[in-house]
């Protein structure tokens, strides 16, 4: 039996909760069945040059994580990563990162524009925000292409559509898959890249009825020849490890595709579900 959850936080993540140890995520998995975790903390360089968030306690993070390797082996496959917010706006604190620290696996996301707050504090409520969602998920695709081209490890691109989480609990809709022709440019760049797409579930468990990104927007994936999956329940607290990671894997066979990748001593493996 497979289930893997590539995208959950520790405490050693800022908004992390305090319960949510490496070794209690772990735990959390195996009561829940998960056979393959990744541990993917935050690493957010603009808002620790902002003074926003406590830094990143990196070494604490990789002894934690590695010992708790060292202590389920044999019954979890435990993946040391990272979830790397916003790389292209501050490349130097990325670059420090990387010369100390080999992770294992390597999320990508953009959780605010360059000059921007995060998407969490937009009013989406607000007629005059909710005009500028085209351009702002533009920009953010935008961004994302500049992170792939850093000379950094990339496997997945995390939560694609972001802000749609907020958009829709404002009671506000938008069609993200309208973009059709900057996500084929992006798409192509992480295909060629070998760089997967996360289905983000955290929004299914929410009850809002879409992953990050829609299955309208996987279908453009597919269709640009993307076949690398990650799937993540994006959880920050023990007791949601592998929550709704099976309706993530429907999504996947609803699209057409029938493959996970994951780590597996230290490689890349794809899985079929």
């Amino acid at each position: 039996m497979f289930k893997c959850d590539y995208h959950t936080h520790s405490y050693f993540s800022f908004d992390g909760d305090p319960s949510s140890s490496p070794q209690a995520l772990c735990e959390s998995a195996i009561s829940h069945g998960v056979t393959d975790l990744a541990i993917t903390d935050h690493f957010e360089a603009n808002y620790l040059l902002d003074g926003d968030t406590p830094p990143y306690r990196a070494k604490e993070a990789h002894d934690a994580i590695s010992a708790a390797k060292e202590k389920y082996k044999g019954r979890l496959n435990l993946t040391y990563g990272i979830e790397l917010g916003q790389a292209d706006q501050s490349p130097d604190e990325v670059k420090k990162l990387f010369d100390s620290h080999n992770f294992e696996f390597v999320i990508a996301s953009i959780h605010n524009l360059r000059g921007e707050k995060d998407f969490y504090f937009f009013d989406f409520s607000n007629d005059e925000i909710v005009a500028r969602i085209y351009e702002l998920f533009e920009s953010s695709i935008a961004e994302l292409c500049e992170v792939i081209d850093m000379p950094y490890r990339i496997d997945s691109v995390a939560h694609l559509t972001y802000m749609h989480r907020y958009v829709a609990m404002a009671g506000k809709s938008h069609d993200f898959a309208n973009h059709a022709d900057s996500l084929e440019k992006l798409f192509k760049k992480m295909i060629s890249n070998d760089i997967a797409l996360e289905i983000n579930v955290s929004t299914l468990c929410r009850g809002l009825g879409f992953a990050m990104p829609d299955a309208n927007i996987l279908s453009v994936y597919r269709d640009c020849g993307g076949r690398l999956i990650t799937v993540g329940s994006d959880s920050h607290s023990p007791a949601l490890v592998g929550n709704c990671i099976d309706k993530g894997f429907e999504l996947v066979k609803h699209i057409g595709l029938n493959e996970i990748l994951v780590i597996r001593d230290g490689e890349r493996a794809v899985i079929k579900i």
